[in-house]
């Protein structure tokens, strides 16, 4: 039986599930630094052990309400592309192993189907959208910020 080990999130009212062999690990809100002319999305960076990670915030990217971040928020660090990068989330609940045929892909032409879901999975009783991590934020930042952040983790 094959699985798909997932992070399970909480994005305002929500459940999503995020690859686990993605996830670097989980941290508390910490305040970052903006930068300019970045997608919506980023809040900014943070120092992570000298690295520059920049810090998405996964409820503008879902179209969800975006109120500041709180103390209780999180940050999933993820890793794409080799590369470090921090999800804001309300909460993290769980991590789970998915039947994989439990879980309904997303094929082209699906009505639910959308560029940030790559499937849904059914999880007890609820069923919980699978995330594509590389669309969710491997397109968020520019190719000149994504080397602004290089020089800046070179220079930490």
């Amino acid at each position: 039986m094959d699985t798909y080990d997932a992070l399970l999130i909480n994005v305002t009212d929500q459940t999503y599930a995020l690859p686990l062999l993605q996830i670097q690990e989980i941290r508390g809100w910490s305040p970052v630094s903006p930068l300019p002319n970045t997608d919506p999305s980023c809040l900014g960076v943070i120092n992570l052990r000298g690295q520059v990670l920049p810090v998405f915030d996964a409820r503008r990217i879902l179209g969800k309400p975006a109120p500041e971040a709180r103390p209780q928020d999180v940050i999933v660090v993820a890793v794409l592309n080799d590369k470090p990068l921090g999800l804001l989330v309300d909460s993290v609940s769980d991590i789970v192993s998915i039947d994989s045929g439990t879980i309904s892909r997303a094929d082209e032409g699906e009505a639910w189907s959308s560029g940030l879901v790559e499937g849904i999975a059914t999880v007890g009783e609820k069923l919980v959208p699978l995330l594509a991590l590389q669309k969710l934020a491997g397109n968020r930042l520019s190719d000149q910020s994504m080397a602004a952040l290089e020089d800046m983790s070179a220079a930490a």
